[in-house]
């Protein structure tokens, strides 16, 4: 994985984290809402995993923003 990947998955795991928080919502009860693992929701949050492009799209459908929204520094 190159720097500027490293770097776009860092930001969408931050963008993941804050839209999160903002909603007020455990990691526990996003992942019920997106039919996933707690654990999965906290490894990409830590940038343990790389979010697929079917769960960035779920979890922009969840926020009711565009997914492009994701890629932009928090």
């Amino acid at each position: 994985m190159d720097n500027k990947e490293k770097k776009y998955y860092a930001i969408i795991s931050a963008n993941i984290r804050k839209l999160r928080q903002s909603a007020k919502l455990s990691q526990e009860s996003m992942a019920e809402k997106l039919s996933c693992s707690r654990e999965y929701i906290s490894r990409v949050e830590n940038k343990k995993e790389k979010v697929s492009l079917n769960m960035l799209l779920k979890i922009a459908e969840l926020f009711h923003i565009n997914p492009s929204k994701m890629f932009i520094q928090p």
